[in-house]
């Protein structure tokens, strides 16, 4: 069965928004691991210079986009030869301030950060695709839904670890619902595992989850297909 032409306008348009997201993430993918090099034991090395190009790259990404709450590059374990993790992450801390967050990076430390155990770090890292999870309650503290999307780092053809950002659902919301909103019959949008992202409706609130089969809706897929997004809705 097709999908109605009403729901495929939506869809559209929002695969085009996502796709574009993804392309920019790429693209700031490309910025940040152009600053790095590998030493003679074939190690990533990290010097001052390096983290202020970083720096650089990342603070612009999120001044040119303000539904972005943070953004940088996770670092796999391999790539440094260490047991130690290490991320270079930028977050917003008002409309024109951004700084760098301190992760517990240490195994077996206070508020250990063990990252690579995480689905957006597999995902980008271990199989090579973009990837966007949750809506989730945010490590940092943050008191409110967010979604992380991530894309893969890769130098010379070797995978380094992944770029990504964090978006809070309602930052996302006032960007995309009016595209649901234009529809009188529920809406929401789905991530990967049936969570609800956001919906036209109370009926789907964010987090909620979606079985695979509800009566009376169908599913259409959200570009890019690996990311995961559906759109469901009502059938007529």
């Amino acid at each position: 069965m097709s999908t109605p032409e009403t729901v495929q306008s939506a869809v559209d348009r929002l695969s085009e928004w996502f796709m574009q997201h993804f392309e920019r993430l790429d693209a700031l993918a490309d910025e940040l691991i152009s600053t790095l090099r590998f030493n003679d034991a074939g190690h990533l090395e990290i010097s001052d210079s390096t983290r202020r190009r970083l720096k650089s790259a990342a603070v612009r990404f999120l001044a040119d986009d303000e539904t972005i709450d943070g953004c940088g590059l996770i670092f796999a374990h391999s790539a440094l030869g260490t047991e130690n993790g290490h991320l270079e992450w930028w977050v917003r801390e008002d409309e024109s301030r951004f700084a760098r967050y301190s992760f517990g990076v240490v195994p077996g430390a206070d508020r250990y950060y063990d990252y690579e155990h995480h689905e957006w770090f597999i995902r980008s890292f271990h199989e090579g695709t973009p990837a966007l999870v949750g809506p989730y309650i945010d490590y940092l503290g943050v008191e409110a839904y967010v979604l992380t999307l991530t894309v893969p780092a890769e130098i010379g053809g070797s995978r380094v670890g992944a770029v990504g950002n964090d978006i809070q659902v309602s930052d996302l919301e006032a960007v995309l619902l009016p595209v649901l909103l234009e529809h009188r019959s529920p809406m929401a949008l789905i991530g990967r595992h049936g969570n609800v992202i956001f919906g036209n409706s109370s009926r789907f609130l964010p987090g909620d989850f979606v079985p695979d089969s509800l009566p009376g809706f169908r599913r259409a897929r959200i570009a890019p297909e690996q990311a995961g997004v559906q759109l469901l809705y009502a059938e007529d």
